[in-house]
């Protein structure tokens, strides 16, 4: 009886991918709960021994003087269930199997090459084509659907955890280029593209479709540039689209849309100095 076994590489994306969709799936899942309490502990009646403290305190993330507070994880799609999820999904399990069929990514490769062969740089500033949309439209009086503040902290928070996520696969599979160059898997600009893309079928999607169809064609048209300029496989784009579709997916899941002028008001900054030392206190009142 043989036993296969994947190769480390294949192991650390196979593990990598299963891991990151568990993460995904679990916060959609979270975002029904419709309340996490917080319970007090009045330290005047504390329970007599350990065994009673630790059933008397129901889970929660930090003790805090009211009674109950709540935090509510507001997912604009909380109706649509799993469905946001099945695009970036297939995606990354497409672009996955193409990594590993050589033949096939390889063939394409070359068709590509003899058809569509081009030079240029353009792939480079297109990608941020969308983003700088969202943004300019919205100055122009059509308001997109969040404001300023939440609206720059989703896009900043999207973009470095697809970043992150993007930079260590290309470490973990340093997949050969094909014009020779390291760390192809998963493509880089395809993913930011539709990071940026994703982010305006967001914000501006609901006004019009034609919003969404500019958005994601700009992003498509990366993603094969990215391939006629041989600097990724297909397999790359595949599964670097389905990377940014996704990072966007988790922030606007977990986003709680504190980043507006209600809230910062409850921000205090203050100096403070000791005998030897000296700083900046930051305090959040919720």
């Amino acid at each position: 009886m043989k036993i296969l076994f994947l190769s480390t590489v294949k192991q650390k994306i196979c593990i990598f991918i299963f891991v990151l969709l568990t993460i995904a799936i679990r916060g959609f899942a979270d975002s029904f709960s419709a309340t996490l309490p917080f319970k007090r502990v009045e330290f005047t009646t504390l329970p007599n021994t350990t065994k009673d403290l630790l059933f008397s305190v129901k889970p929660g993330f930090a003790f805090h003087n009211d009674s109950i507070h709540r935090l509510d994880f507001r997912y604009n799609d909380h109706k649509r269930g799993l469905k946001p999820y099945i695009v970036p999904a297939l995606l990354i399990t497409t672009g996955t199997i193409l990594h590993f069929s050589t033949d096939v990514k390889e063939n394409f490769q070359d068709w590509a090459q003899q058809n569509f062969g081009a030079s240029g740089r353009v792939d480079d500033y297109i990608l941020y084509a969308p983003a700088v949309a969202v943004y300019g439209l919205d100055a122009l009086g059509i308001k997109a659907k969040n404001n300023f503040g939440n609206r720059t902290a989703i896009l900043a928070k999207s973009f470095l955890i697809n970043e992150f996520i993007v930079s260590g696969l290309k470490v973990s599979v340093n997949e050969r280029r094909p014009n020779g160059g390291v760390h192809s898997f998963p493509s880089g600009h395809t993913s930011k593209a539709f990071v940026f893309a994703h982010f305006m079928n967001k914000e501006f999607g609901d006004k019009s479709i034609w919003y969404s169809i500019g958005a994601y064609s700009c992003a498509a048209t990366v993603g094969v540039l990215r391939i006629v300029h041989n600097a990724h496989w297909v397999s790359d784009v595949v599964a670097g689209a389905g990377f940014g579709i996704l990072s966007k997916e988790v922030v606007y899941l977990t986003h709680q849309y504190k980043w507006d002028k209600e809230h910062f008001k409850s921000l205090d900054i203050f100096p403070w100095s000791g005998k030897q030392q000296k700083g900046v206190a930051l305090v959040y009142t919720f």
